[in-house]
């Protein structure tokens, strides 16, 4: 009895535990940013990567209290743009349309794309979100990280 029951515990854990893709991380943000509107602290928790700071100012709670101005800002910006039937999170180097052009890792970056246009870009690190928001500089986007 016992030789069966540890295969089968042993499935249930490795099947619940399997990693997200990054494309399931990003549409579980989209969906808890612009359609369940989940507040910045679990968002934070579930989705976003902090970067270890060595400044005792920039706490997590600070950072979230930046996030959540970005989050506001994202939500005013792209909420129009973005049809809740019809949008996809497409891999940087797979969109063959107009993008943006960032100096990072196309392999880390994904796309909100909606109505056949980029809605923002995602970078992310260690499977979070590391940023969402981003500003041009010339010809290249810049991430803006919290």
């Amino acid at each position: 009895m016992k030789k069966i029951i540890t295969p089968i515990l042993l499935f249930i854990v490795l099947t619940s535990c399997k990693a997200q893709t990054p494309e399931t991380i990003v549409n579980n943000f989209v969906k808890s940013v612009f359609f369940e509107k989940s507040k910045a602290k679990f968002i934070a928790d579930n989705y976003m990567y902090f970067e270890s700071i060595d400044n005792a100012k920039y706490t997590i709670a600070y950072r979230v209290k930046i996030l959540d101005k970005h989050l506001k800002k994202i939500k005013k910006e792209k909420s129009s743009l973005i049809d809740s039937a019809n949008y996809s999170i497409i891999e940087y180097k797979d969109y063959e349309g107009t993008k943006v052009t960032f100096n990072k890792s196309p392999d880390s970056i994904f796309i909100l794309v909606s109505k056949n246009n980029p809605v923002t870009y995602f970078y992310l690190l260690n499977d979070k979100i590391f940023s969402f928001d981003y500003i041009l500089k010339g010809d290249e986007g810049l991430f803006i990280t919290y």
